[in-house]
Parts: C-alpha cells; structure tokens; sequence
C-alpha cells in the first residue's frame, strides 16, 4: 500500500474493531488476515501489541507501532514501615516434597488434623494458621506439594518472611526441594531446613546436609554455613519446640515491623462461594488493623466486612498485621495473589473498582490472542485436533492451577486444548448448555454436580468428570486428548527381491520369479515396484512357491517365485527390485 510511514501508538492491548479504525481499513479485512494465520477473531476480541505487529506487517502496512506506557501501578505496593512500626509475627511458609511430612508437621504444631481432608493426603490449597510459642505468636502456610500447584506456592513464596523447607531424612532432597529453595531464593526469604522423619529406618541425616551443601550451597552452621537445620520428626513431635525457637531466632534477627495505624492492607490467598455465606475470602493482613464493616477493595472487587474470624472459624473483633482471617461480604470473588486495601466508604470502593476494571480490560491479552499464541498458531499444523473444556473448581487458587496445568499437557501441536468456560462453584446448568453446544468435556475439581444438573446432562450425552485430585483429572484429560489423535502410519521393512524372470501378465495378477536380496519374502506382504529407483506401483503378494512347492517364507540368498495382486495391469521387467513391507495402524500416545 503507497501510504507514508506512520507512527501509531496503541496500548498493551487493543481491539480488532480500534485497530481496523487506527489503520484506515475495513475491518472485515482485518478479521480475514487473523483469520489467514489461524485465529477466528470477531470486532470486540482484544488482541495484544506483538499480535498488531505481526498483523501490520502481514498486510504491508507503512505504519509503525510503538507502545503506549501504561501507568499501571505494581502489583506488590506494601509500603515500608514508618518509625513508629511495631513488631509483628513473622510469616512462615512451610515447603517441600509431597510427602515429606509438611502437613504432619503443621498438624502437630497446631494439634489438630488437617491432611485427612485433603484429598489423597496431597494439600491442594494454601491455608494459613498461627500457633504460639511462649508468648511469640508465628503465622504458618501450608503450601501445595506437587507440580501442579506451582503457581500457589510461588504466591505462597512472595508472602512470606522465612521459609521452613522440609526434606525426609530417608529420601533426600528431590524436585520440589529444590523448586522451594529457589522459590525461596527469588522472595528474598529467609531458609530454615528441618530434616524429618528421623525416627524412620534408612534415616541419614548426613547425607541430607552433605547434599544440601554440596549442590544448593545451603551449608549447615555446625559445618561453619550459615544455614540452621533442625533434624525432627513431625510424627512423635521431637525438637518441634527447637525447630519453632530456630524460627523466631532467624525471624528476630531481620527486625520485622508493620504499622497499626495506617489503613489496612494485605493479599487474598484463597477465595470460594459457600452456600447461604456468599463470598468466603481468605486474606492475610500485612499492615495495618482490618475490622468488621471496612469497606475493602481486591482487584476488581470490593466489598464491606460482614464476618471476620480466624483460621479456627472463631469471630475476631479486628486483626493486626500477619494475621491470616476469612472474611465474608465480598460482591464478587476476587482473585487470588490480589492486594487488598481499606478504604474509606462504598463509592471510593465502587470508584477504585471501576478503574481497575478499565485498567484490567486496557491490560487484557490474558483470554485473549497474545503474540505468543499467534505464532503458535501459525507454526502448529493446520489438521490439529480441538479440546474443548469447561473447568470449575472450588477456589480461585486451584482453578488457577487446573487451567495452567492443562495448557501445559504437551501434545506436540496435534491437539489445540481450548478452555471455553471456567468459574469458581458447583457445576451448573449453564455450564452443561455450553458443553452441549460446543462439544466439550466439564472437568470439576473439588466439586460437585446437583442431581438435577446430573440428569441433563446424562439427557443431552454431556461429559461431566469429577475429581479430588489434580494428577487424576490430568490424566482423564490427557487419555481424552489421545483419542482425538489421528492413527499413526507405520511401515516396516521386511525384504528385497530382484526380478529375474516374468511368467504371465494379467489384468489383476502379475506372475513371476527372482533372488531375494536381503530380509525375507512371506504372502500378504505388500510391495512396492521400483525401477532405477523410480516407484512404479505398490501391490500386494498373493502367494509365494519355493521349487514347485507353497512356501510360508523366503529367505536372502534363495530364489522363488511370486503371484502379486495389482490394482490394474503391471508390466513388469527383468532387473526391477520389488521390496516387501508391512503397514499398520499404531494408536499415538501424548509424550
């Protein structure tokens, strides 16, 4: 297009329709150059600034994008304590391999018993607790300890002030140790290791240190580091009271403060619907004190304090710094990881929301196209496969895991997986309405499907799975996802011949004899005929005659001679090489 070199700012993201409008072009043929690469977009689909690049320079458009900057404010905005700050309970996260104990530890730190209810004895949320020793007050996170939750237990990390790495005296340091010490690392936290299960068989303390300091530069004091290790056992709760003293000792030395009297302040660390509560909201207070009936704004939700307790349920009058509470009274449920502020009554709240809203909306490339995907799309091949699903879990934590952990299910750019719809609560009729008309499977996690929803959906031939744990619902997902691929052609070699004689010709039948080169020669084999390299035809062998007489096979070195069935006449010459294979079907597996 002769038009003159333009510059044009758009944001981090912008709509088909306003990009159509900033380039002077109609927008049907914007929607067919997306289309082109792969992406069905309509009018109001947001796409993001590197997809705008990509698309301009696809039309050959003179024009120059550059980005708009944003003044968004950063997601950690906690304010440093002022002189007057006071000390405050130091929050711990207790990390480390799926089963290496760090529930048992925290159930026996707290006397009570959690790891029962979560299912398959794997924690699936982040949960917060606060225990006493002496008159010191300690604020705990259990966090997830397998690969599927690692989003929670990065948040995990950035909330937290020490972090109590839990690693089995029997199994040593393994993935997850390692994830949490680098999880640690990145937070700028401090690292206290506490070697359990030390009154089991095969415990070797020793050889836990040696690799710690060895590979993760995590040296023990007695060896002259400065890491504090605390061999224990969670199950008989010896050195518990030494490892919680180790805790505050570290937690002491970094002079932790928070003020009282500014407004309150923190991040939401879980939040679910709960039947006749509405929104139930899991925060931690960071600074500041949080008292029923404050108006409180997370994200692009807001609300006024209804109920707040502790993490035993109890009703709390106001809570302080480092405290973890569950709020009720939340609009809508905010997300997990958000900041949460008080702010002085209903319309500042209502304000602050819509203008994250908008900022959110200006920001949105996350449902939408992103340049990444583009690329994707027009690199995958064109035949993949669509899996579409519709999630719903209990809590916002763990829908944010599930619908990770599927985008990252590998199917090498044969299956495109697509989540067509996901929400926090019980599987609705809705949702089996959507899965109806799109063909998709409801994955439920943590959740449940009312006997109604259960019938239309049996009625209209809708997949509903249901699971407690995240490793099985990945596999259903992944055997879902297998099916859809395509057989895999697979030929295998089994022999040459060379032609050294031709009997009869026939329409439908070629007669002839020759040496068998390598391999082996067997009837119902197929064949393809080359000559001088050139393919000529492919047939199949009808049956195979060794002197006069059927033979099952023929081996290199022997000569016999061969009916071949044929599509239409072949004229066969002597000196052609025929080769002999098998083809079959293999069902393909995802990696």
């Amino acid at each position: 297009m002769s038009q003159p070199e333009k510059v044009l700012m758009i944001a981090d993201s912008i709509t088909v329709g306003e990009l159509a409008e900033a380039l002077n072009l109609p927008v049907t043929q914007l929607v067919g150059e997306l289309f082109k690469n792969g992406i069905v977009a309509t009018i109001n689909q947001r796409i993001d600034f590197e997809t705008a690049q990509i698309i301009v320079e696809e039309l050959k458009i003179a024009v120059q994008l550059k980005r708009k900057e944003v003044n968004s404010a950063p997601v950690q905005h906690l304010h440093k304590p002022s002189a007057k700050a006071s000390l405050r309970p130091p929050i711990v996260a207790v990390m480390g391999h799926v089963d290496h104990g760090k529930t048992t530890l925290l159930d026996t730190i707290l006397g009570m018993k959690t790891v029962a209810s979560e299912a398959g004895g794997i924690t699936q949320h982040i949960s917060a607790y606060q225990t006493k020793r002496g008159d010191r007050v300690i604020t705990l996170l259990d966090t997830p300890g397998h690969e599927a939750f690692a989003a929670l237990r990065q948040h995990g990390a950035v909330l937290t002030d020490v972090v109590v790495i839990v690693v089995a005296a029997d199994d040593g340091v393994m993935p997850q140790t390692v994830e949490a010490i680098k999880f640690a690392r990145n937070a700028n936290a401090k690292i206290v290791v506490a070697i359990n299960k030390i009154d089991k068989e095969g415990a070797n303390i020793d050889r836990v240190k040696a690799q710690l300091a060895s590979e993760y530069q995590l040296n023990p004091e007695e060896w002259g580091g400065d890491t504090i290790m605390v061999p224990i056992s969670a199950k008989t709760g010896e050195n518990i009271d030494k490892l919680l003293d180790m805790v505050l000792l570290v937690a002491d030395m970094e002079e932790l403060k928070a003020d009282t009297d500014v407004p309150a302040e923190g991040l939401v660390i879980e939040a679910h619907m709960e039947k006749g509560r509405g929104s139930v909201v899991n925060l931690l207070v960071e600074q500041g004190q949080l008292k029923p009936s404050h108006f409180l704004v997370a994200g692009t939700s807001y609300g006024k304090v209804r109920t707040l307790a502790n993490f035993r349920g109890e009703a709390l009058k106001l809570a302080g710094p480092s405290t973890p509470v569950t709020v009720t009274g939340f609009k809508e449920l905010p997300q997990f990881g958000d900041v949460f502020t008080v702010v002085k009554n209903e319309k500042i709240a209502r304000a602050q929301v819509e203008q994250a809203k908008i900022e959110a909306e200006r920001q949105a490339a996350s449902t939408n196209v992103t340049g990444a995907d583009l690329l994707k799309m027009m690199t995958q091949k064109h035949d993949s496969e669509e899996f579409d699903v519709i999630v719903k879990a209990d809590v916002q934590g763990s829908l944010a895991s599930v619908m990770d952990s599927l985008r990252l299910v590998d199917t090498g750019g044969a299956i495109d997986l697509r989540i067509i719809g996901s929400g926090v609560g019980n599987i609705n009729e809705s949702d089996v309405r959507l899965a109806d008309s799109s063909d998709a499977i409801i994955y439920g996690f943590n959740v449940e499907i009312p006997p109604a929803v259960k019938r239309l959906a049996s009625r209209d031939h809708v997949r509903v799975r249901t699971y407690k744990v995240i490793y099985e619902l990945l596999d259903d997902a992944r055997k879902n996802m297998e099916a859809l691929l395509s057989p895999e052609v697979v030929e295998t070699e089994v022999g040459v011949l060379e032609v050294k004689g031709i009997f009869r010709t026939m329409r439908d039948e070629v007669i002839c004899g020759g040496e068998v080169i390598s391999g082996k020669v067997a009837p119902n084999l197929l064949v393809r005929v080359k000559r001088g390299g050139e393919q000529l035809a492919e047939v199949e062998v009808a049956n195979v005659q060794r002197q006069q007489q059927e033979a099952k096979e023929v081996f290199e070195g022997e000569m016999c001679g061969l009916s071949l069935r044929t599509q239409k006449k072949l004229q066969l010459a002597i000196g052609d090489t025929l080769e002999f294979f098998t083809r079959e079907l293999v069902r393909r597996t995802l990696n």
